[in-house]
């Protein structure tokens, strides 16, 4: 067993708290952890920066790259990308990477509007850290629009998906063992992806419920829900392959498309901290309307990571922009402490196609039409301890992703979810609300899986524990809806299953 339970002190402390104010659905993953059986719950403690099982490391004893001796002159009104740029071939050059520091002023980027520039990089160990996000320290200034263009870029030269081997036999959720065809590629510590689209695969998963045929993207010989899961190799006996982390959807053999493994490649022990990015949208001329128009969706974009692992960004801070983080096969990747403000954008913090990113402590304030979200076949994606403002939604930006925690959220709402029709539905399996504070000016209805209206909530099944809310809220085609407008115990369902897992007692 993956678990280790510590005693039955871990449900009994949370048990004195309030007894009535248990889940059920707690007690059920604790039992069947403890026996060894398949949870109603996922198993979402496998999510952040090495599992969440060690804090970030402190990057002080790092070899430092200081901007300015590249050329960089804070508060002076010229352009530091190629500064930037060097500072960071130049920790790149280093064997052990480094960090690129910043000191304190404000730093400008985008001298003109080509969106195929920006600082990139692209190996491990690289850590740009700033001199604080607040008054007085680090100002990172996206000065002209770069459309669909992040002026920030993590990403390796080399993300191939070079095909390993297939699956040769059913799994079943929340477990971690694979029977393949042939192991001789694969070794324990190797990060891999189950990679798999059929139309027929994906007509079983979703079954009884009903598909519409607008949902293009699902039908025909290369259609389907994109399965993008990653793994990494812990044990490997014959042609059985164990993980590390548990598989989050019971895995069926079809005829039609094989179900293969493919090696993962990523950078890893990247990060940004302590600096406040900002951009020239909080003087565009006009307010933020959702998907009027490229500028407006895309002009002004921060961040984005891709095919990152054990990875972050924490304590700082973005004002105005279009797009603030972008998060593309993240991996055990963390976001902590930190916030958006200022003039409305389109998109905060956006999850795809990866395993396990947490973002957590960190406030939206209404900063962009969407809160922090998920799409595009992520697993395992947590977000927890967080607050929205009020009508912010959340973003489940269709592609299928499944087994999502949003965990003791403060604030936000289901309407106007994104991405477009022929990517839906919205979410899979197991979307999870635990101690969900929906605020809202009006009383809402949700229809989870409504086939008559273009513009409707789909996902399939979703769970609600303790949901609360500030108006009336109901609910057709929920999966379950527990103890509704009760605060239950655990507060938090990720750190009680993180200690669980850990053998610490909860209290």
């Amino acid at each position: 067993m993956k678990v280790i339970i510590a005693s039955a002190i871990s449900i009994a402390c949370i048990a004195s708290a309030g007894a009535q104010q248990v889940a059920p659905l707690w007690k059920d993953f604790f039992d069947s952890k403890k026996a060894g059986k398949i949870p109603i719950l996922p198993d979402f403690s496998y999510a952040g920066y090495r599992w969440s099982e060690v804090e970030i490391p402190p990057v002080n004893k790092r070899k430092s790259f200081n901007v300015t001796d590249f050329g960089a002159i804070p508060n002076d009104e010229l352009f530091d990308d190629e500064a930037i740029q060097k500072a960071v071939d130049a920790a790149e050059s280093n064997s052990s990477g480094g960090v690129v520091f910043f000191p304190r002023g404000k730093f400008l980027l985008a001298p003109d509007t080509n969106n195929k520039k920006q600082v990139r990089i692209s190996k491990s160990n690289i850590v740009l850290k700033g001199s604080g996000s607040g008054s007085g320290g680090t100002e990172i200034y996206q000065v002209n629009m770069r459309i669909n263009g992040r002026q920030i870029l993590f990403k390796p030269i080399n993300d191939d998906l070079l095909k390993l081997t297939t699956i040769v036999k059913d799994v079943v959720r929340e477990t971690f063992s694979v029977d393949v065809n042939d192991a001789s590629k694969l070794k324990v510590g190797q990060d891999i992806a189950i990679r798999h689209r059929s139309e027929e695969f994906t007509r079983l998963y979703f079954a009884p419920l009903e598909l519409k045929q607008q949902w293009t993207r699902l039908f025909g010989d290369k259609g389907g829900m994109q399965v993008f899961e990653i793994h990494t190799i812990e044990k490997i006996q014959g042609n059985k392959v164990t993980f590390k982390n548990p598989v989050h959807l019971d895995i069926k053999m079809v005829k039609s498309a094989a179900w293969d493994i493919v090696a993962f490649k990523s950078i890893e022990e990247c990060g940004i901290e302590d600096i406040l990015f900002t951009s020239n949208w909080k003087t565009y001329p006009e307010e933020f309307i959702h998907h009027k128009n490229e500028i407006h969706d895309y002009a002004y974009e921060a961040v984005g990571m891709e095919y990152v692992k054990n990875s972050w960004v924490r304590n700082c801070e973005f004002h105005d922009w279009n797009e603030g983080i972008f998060i593309r096969s993240g991996y055990q990747v963390s976001i902590l402490n930190t916030h958006f403000r200022g003039k409305k954008g389109h998109a905060s913090v956006h999850a795809r196609a990866g395993y396990g990113v947490l973002v957590k402590n960190c406030s939206f304030n209404g900063a962009q039409h969407h809160g922090a979200g998920t799409g595009y076949s992520a697993v395992g994606t947590v977000i927890t301890q967080c607050s929205l403002g009020t009508d912010q939604n959340f973003d489940i930006h269709s592609g299928q992703p499944y087994a999502t925690l949003y965990d003791q959220v403060d604030g936000g709402v289901f309407y106007n979810l994104g991405g477009p029709e022929p990517g839906h539905p919205h979410h899979g399996k197991h979307l999870v609300l635990w101690n969900f504070y929906h605020k809202s000016a009006k009383d809402q209805n949700y229809n989870f899986w409504d086939m008559g209206r273009r513009r409707n909530y789909t996902i399939a099944a979703p769970i609600l524990v303790g949901f609360q809310s500030d108006k009336k809220v109901s609910f057709e085609n929920v999966g379950v809806n527990e103890m509704q407008n009760k605060k239950v115990q655990p507060e938090s369902l990720f750190e009680a299953q993180l200690k669980l897992r850990r053998g610490i007692n909860y209290e």
